[in-house]
């Protein structure tokens, strides 16, 4: 397939010169970030640093039985959260976008206010917090969440108001719900969308002279005449292996009842496909393919997108698509990567991509993202492939 890339610069190309208004609904977590480094001294007013994470455990475990004040220095504070850096991404690449999320409360909290101008800030709770401390052979994360106890679907439809979401629902071409697994009620939040809304917006015909959905108030977009057919749900579980066996099958169970309203797809690392895989099974499959058939055969999910550390897949009933990214990428950060390919994802699913060009859309999103440290702008994401291609990189196999 070596006119993958060409032909999705072309289709990229067209949606920009279109200048077509697209809409997403990302939720629903948010956190910041703040980096820093332990003090181990002073010399002439200049801090020197803890180096290894092995050298603190030494100094500490001489510390028992003692109070000791340990020194810290904030290094960076930055918006995080898949559901942010998500919507974050979608914006760059032209995509109006509703980010509900936890960004502060009442008020939203300066650190997201870098977030793209195409996204709009639902703030429905104050930020989950993450303190990261750096060393030269790895970092210690501390993650305070409890701020998504609270996150119920009747405290968010209370908070946003179900007129409002359901508007922003039935504007939107595609609907992306993340980091399930450490939002503690998301299955409540996520089934009480399917149960109030989705299915309130069937798949009817509108009435073409007023364009207006015969089941519900709200203004039809002008590209959807069949109401929620070309409705996209996009599904990240994140780190799920925190979650209980039960949780986990009535949440994938769940994802399956969207499937009557619009195309359903999953995303996951290598990992989270072989665990659910050996919450079902009784043996060991070698076969990472299989892996996801059969997860997709088990839930009725239209497909399921897997990055591995070096590539991607793209499985569906029938077909399987493989892109191999670079070997070497310099990073220049370290967090976000997963929400950039989940983006480029995303963004040509609303596009209506051919399943090898969305595939290679999103490992492009997520290469460019880890070595640029930013977000690309759509223009810039277009160069970024071009020097793909000339570089005869993200060949998709099909099979």
């Amino acid at each position: 397939m070596k006119k993958t890339l060409p032909n999705l610069i072309k289709a990229l190309e067209k949606h920009q010169s279109a200048g077509k208004s697209l809409k997403a609904i990302v939720g629903f977590d948010a956190y910041i970030d703040t980096v820093q480094k332990i003090i181990k001294t002073k010399e002439q007013n200049q801090a020197i640093y803890f180096e290894t994470i092995s050298e603190v455990a030494t100094q500490l475990s001489t510390l028992s039985g003692k109070n000791t004040k340990v020194q810290l220095r904030p290094l960076e504070v930055r918006m995080s959260g898949n559901a942010p850096i998500l919507a974050n991404s979608l914006g760059a690449l032209s995509i109006k976008n509703v980010c509900i999320a936890t960004m502060g409360y009442p008020v939203v909290n300066s650190v997201f206010e870098e977030i793209h101008p195409n996204c709009e800030l639902i703030s429905i709770a104050s930020p989950a917090k993450i303190n990261i401390l750096e060393f030269n052979d790895g970092k210690l994360i501390f993650t305070e969440e409890s701020t998504f106890e609270q996150l119920t679907w009747s405290y968010v439809a209370a908070l946003t108001g179900l007129d409002n979401l359901s508007r922003w629902v039935y504007e939107s071409s595609l609907l992306a719900f993340v980091n399930w697994a450490n939002i503690k009620h998301a299955t409540d939040i996520w089934k009480g969308i399917l149960e109030n809304i989705v299915v309130n917006l069937a798949p009817i015909e509108a009435n073409s002279s007023t364009k207006y959905f015969s089941r519900n108030k709200f203004q039809q977009p002008e590209d959807d005449v069949f109401g929620m057919r070309h409705k996209n749900f996009f599904f990240d579980l994140a780190n799920i292996s925190k979650r209980t066996k039960e949780e986990i099958i009535e949440v994938l169970e769940l994802i399956s009842k969207y499937a009557q309203y619009g195309r359903v797809s999953l995303s996951m690392n290598e990992e989270e496909a072989r665990y659910i895989f050996a919450l079902n099974n009784d043996h060991e499959e070698p076969n990472l393919i299989l892996v996801a058939q059969n997860l997709l055969s088990k839930y009725h999910i239209k497909q399921i997108f897997v990055h591995t550390n070096q590539d991607a897949l793209l499985v569906q009933k029938n077909h399987h698509y493989e892109v191999k990214g670079k070997q070497t990428i310099h990073k220049r950060v370290s967090t976000g990567e997963r929400d950039n390919f989940n983006a480029g994802v995303c963004f040509g699913l609303i596009l209506d991509l051919l399943p090898e060009q969305t595939l290679a859309l999103a490992m492009a999103n997520y290469e460019a993202y880890a070595s640029n440290g930013a977000s690309l702008e759509l223009d810039e994401l277009i160069n970024y492939l071009k020097g793909l291609v000339k570089e005869f990189h993200h060949e998709v196999v099909s099979e």
